[in-house]
C-alpha cells in the first residue's frame, strides 16, 4: 500500500505491505501537521521561532518531541566537535537562504557571524533555556526525526514498511530487503541501488538547494566551523546507518572532511555507517570503516 502527504516542504511517502487504517493515517497526518507548525524556522509562531526569540536567561516550555529532538541534536553537535551544527540559522540567512524554496537568486550579508562553539540552549525535561547567542535550524535532522517517530508507530503493526521523506529513507522488514535507488542530482536518473532490511539512508547534495549570489553559486550545506557554504568537489553524499538521525549527521560531516578525517573521526563516531560519495566528474566511491573502494554498481 502506498500513501503520501506533504509536510516540511517535502512529499512524505509511506509504503507498507498491509493497509494503514484510517485512524492510524489520521494520527500520522496530525503528527506531521504538528511538525509543520512547531518545528519550522519560517513560521514566527512556531516553538522553534519562539526559542530563537528568547533573550539570554529566558526559558520556554516546549512539546516533548521537540525537547527530545533538541537534546539529540545538541548531543551530536558536541560529539562531532561542531562539524554538525543545528545552530546555523543566522548563517543560512546571511548566505541568502532566508525564505522557503524554490528561489533562484538571493543577496547575502556583507558580514557573516561565526557559528557558536557551544550550545546556545540548555534542555531540562521540556524546559529550554537560552544561555548564549545562536539560533536553531533543525533542517534535515528535524525531517529525519519526524520520519523516525512515524516509523516507530507503524512498526508496531506493520511487519514491512518504508518511509521516504525528501530523499531520506527508513526501512524495516521481517522478510525481503528493500531496494532503494540513489539518483544523480543533475539528471535524476538512478545511478546506484542500496539493499537494506533494517535501517536508514540519507542523501544530501549541493545542487537541489542552491542559488545565485551575483555570479557565485551558494548552497545550503554550511560548514559547522565557518558558517559558509562548504567548498568541496563532492557533489552528493549518501549515508546508511541504523538510525536516520545518524545518517543525516553523517552526510553533513562527509562533505566537510577529507577521506583521512572521515576514517579518523566520522567512522569512530558512527562505526556502523557507510557512505557513497559522488564527485564532480561523476565518479562514485563507497566508504566505510577501514577504507574505500570505487563503486561499480
Amino acid at each position: 500500500m502506498n500513501r503520501q502527504l506533504y509536510a516540511m516542504h517535502n512529499t512524505i511517502r509511506f509504503v507498507t505491505d498491509q493497509p494503514i487504517t484510517e485512524d492510524e493515517w489520521q494520527t500520522i497526518e496530525q503528527f506531521f501537521q504538528y511538525v509543520d507548525r512547531q518545528w519550522s524556522r519560517f513560521d514566527p509562531a512556531s516553538e522553534v521561532s519562539r526559542l530563537n526569540g528568547l533573550m539570554v536567561g529566558e526559558s520556554l516550555s516546549v512539546s516533548l518531541p521537540l525537547a527530545r529532538l533538541l537534546q539529540r541534536a545538541i548531543r551530536y553537535f558536541e560529539q562531532t566537535e561542531q562539524y554538525f551544527s543545528p545552530f546555523l540559522l543566522e548563517q543560512q540567512q546571511a548566505n541568502g537562504y532566508d525564505r522557503s524554496f524554490p528561489f533562484q537568486r538571493a543577496v547575502e550579508s556583507i558580514r557573516i557571524e561565526a557559528p557558536p562553539e557551544s550550545s546556545p540552549f540548555v534542555v531540562e525535561g521540556c524546559d529550554v533555556t537560552r544561555v548564549s547567542h545562536g539560533a536553531i535550524d533543525l533542517g534535515g535532522i528535524g525531517k529525519g526525526a519526524a520520519a523516525m517517530l512515524a516509523a516507530q508507530r507503524l512498526r508496531k503493526k506493520q511487519p514491512r514498511g518504508l518511509i521516504e521523506a525528501g530523499g531520506d529513507v527508513i526501512v524495516w522488514s521481517d522478510t525481503q530487503p528493500w531496494k532503494v535507488a540513489i539518483t544523480d542530482p543533475q539528471t535524476e536518473q538512478a545511478i546506484a541501488e542500496v539493499q537494506l532490511r533494517q535501517g536508514a539512508i540519507a542523501t544530501s547534495n549541493r545542487v537541489y538547494r542552491s542559488w545565485k549570489v551575483g555570479q557565485r553559486t551558494n548552497h545550503h550545506l554550511l560548514s559547522g566551523k565557518t558558517g559558509r557554504p562548504i567548498e568541496t568537489d563532492v557533489v552528493q553524499v549518501t549515508a546508511s546507518a541504523p538510525q536516520l538521525y545518524e545518517a543525516e549527521v553523517m552526510t553533513k560531516l562527509a562533505f566537510q572532511m577529507t577521506e583521512a578525517e572521515r576514517q579518523d573521526k566520522l567512522f569512530k563516531w558512527f562505526p556502523k555507517g557507510r557512505l557513497l560519495l559522488m564527485d564532480e566528474s561523476g565518479k562514485m566511491v563507497a566508504e566505510e570503516k577501514g577504507g574505500q573502494s570505487i563503486w561499480t554498481g
